[in-house]
């Protein structure tokens, strides 16, 4: 079949109710149906959205082994992939990225299946008439629908750059061969999203739901994204900081008082989680890998990790005196026997920490954070920074409030350098490890490195022996591999799909 998306939402639709926040994730049994006779009312209305939102749970997406790792954590200096690490990870931390390797066609098509769903959504919501649906209604369904369009596709061109845009549900196997759109283009279309939710989506922390005060949030992520490369469009520095303020100044949104809180999984959608996806476990087929994926030395059952990543020991190491952060993000124990620490070069990375005994494995009750609360105020601080060319008091004050809740009862100025009198680029190292410390794992590193213009110089740093033996990533690392290659079986299913420069 010619495809560069092989599901097709309009093939099945799986239904599941929606009567609270918690009924989101309990999925009931899937039952064939066409599009054409399912919209029929605003529950069948809501029950598609549900779908959509079903998607973003996909192993390749927003499950912790998708996006957030394989793009946001790997190929740079949070965690390393041991020498005998398989499935890929090895090669994408070393940058032997080839279009053949089987992890770039299961992001493409896990994404492309997403957009459909939402396209679908989007599409058949619109069709309904005002006996079918109320107004009010049928438009948040359609915002919430294009939230999650636009966080895909914001995902899919940092991958790929160029790729197909399609804003209309696939529902034949027919004239499938779509070029790719310019990354202009597509950040285009995510901006017209996201500022079409933020009008239309009420505030308030949303439960895991698309909120207006989430769409503001990545809506300004997205600006300032842009301000780096490849786009360099510096001008939406001021747009950025504009959303953000939005965002800081809803009252909506707040820090939990303690950095451990906020991964508690029985505290998952908390003040500080501006966007989460939800899942709930174990039990229910709706879990994640999270706690488990990533963790420490021991058995999975004691609270362990599953083992395939060790943390870079560069990074542990940064941590200074007085950081609470080190103690929920570094493992220097064993599970086992917690009482004693391990050497260093057994050290893993840990955030999502899980009950001793739990029987979570990859059913785990723990929401992925897409974005939260301190990373709002971060990124606030840099886009007021890049307006200015100089950090402000605002931007100090953003960056202080997350420092002050890392260090406790200390003065955010005791520990670290202290943040007053920096220039330009000075604030901007400093947020380069401000972000590090405070939201490793969660998926961003590679964002962030790239659009600072960071990402060569902290890979020169890797023939410093404690960051992996599987070998050194700046050896092969080149600056095209910013994007992943388009994956093969693509280019061999749409001949209009032209392969990433530099992978050809």
């Amino acid at each position: 079949m010619k495809k560069f998306a092989i599901y097709l939402s309009s093939v099945m639709l799986a239904t599941a109710g929606l009567q609270s926040c918690q009924d989101l994730l309990v999925e009931e049994p899937t039952i064939f149906v066409a599009p054409e006779t399912f919209y029929e009312d605003e529950s069948d209305a809501q029950i598609a959205l549900n779908g959509a939102y079903g998607t973003l749970q996909d192993d390749w997406i927003f499950d912790f082994v998708g996006f957030p790792t394989h793009w946001g954590n790997k190929g740079v200096d949070e965690i390393n992939a041991p020498n005998w690490a398989g499935g890929g990870r090895k090669e994408l931390h070393l940058y032997q990225l080839t279009p053949t390797m089987p992890i770039f066609e299961n992001l493409w098509r896990a994404h492309f299946r997403a957009v459909n769903t939402c396209n679908g959504v989007i599409d058949r919501v619109a069709a309904m008439s005002e006996e079918q649906i109320v107004a009010e209604s049928q438009e948040r369904i359609i915002a919430e629908a294009r939230f999650l369009r636009g966080l895909i596709y914001f995902n899919l061109v940092k991958m790929f750059g160029n790729v197909p845009l399609v804003t209309s549900e696939v529902v034949s196997l027919d004239n499938l061969e779509i070029p790719q759109t310019s990354e202009a283009e597509v950040y285009d279309q995510i901006i017209e999203d996201l500022q079409f939710a933020a009008t239309v989506l009420e505030e308030g922390q949303g439960g895991g739901r698309a909120t207006k005060g989430a769409a503001q949030a990545l809506l300004g992520k997205v600006y300032l994204q842009m301000t780096g490369w490849p786009l360099m469009q510096t001008e939406k520095f001021a747009m950025a900081a504009a959303q953000f303020e939005e965002v800081i100044n809803s009252g909506v949104y707040s820090l939990q008082a303690n950095y451990t809180d906020v991964f508690d999984y029985n505290n998952d959608q908390n003040s500080e989680i501006v966007f989460a996806v939800g899942f709930e476990g174990p039990g229910l087929n709706e879990g994640s890998s999270l706690g488990t994926y990533m963790g420490p030395n021991g058995r999975l059952e004691y609270g362990g990790g599953y083992g395939t990543e060790y943390i870079n020991n560069e990074f542990a190491l940064s941590y200074e005196e007085g950081d609470t952060r080190r103690a929920q993000n570094v493992a220097d124990i064993n599970v086992n026997n917690p009482e004693n620490v391990i050497g260093q070069a057994n050290w893993r990375p840990w955030k999502w920490k899980k009950p001793n005994p739990n029987n979570f494995l990859y059913d785990a009750p723990f929401d992925m954070p897409i974005i939260r609360f301190a990373d709002v105020l971060l990124c606030y601080a840099e886009a007021l920074n890049g307006v200015n060319g100089a950090p402000t008091a605002a931007a100090f004050d953003a960056v202080n409030e997350v420092r002050a809740r890392a260090r406790g009862e200390a003065s955010a100025d005791t520990v670290l350098i202290p943040l007053a009198g920096l220039n330009h680029d000075e604030f901007v190292d400093a947020l380069v490890y401000e972000r590090r410390w405070e939201l490793c794992f969660e998926g961003h590193r590679k964002d962030d490195l790239i659009r600072m213009g960071k990402l060569e110089e902290v890979l020169a740093r890797h023939d410093e022996p404690q960051w992996s033996n599987a070998g050194n990533p700046y050896t092969d690392y080149r600056p095209y591999k910013r994007k992943f290659p388009v994956p093969t079986r693509e280019m061999d299913l749409n001949s209009n799909l032209v392969q990433t420069e530099g992978y050809d």
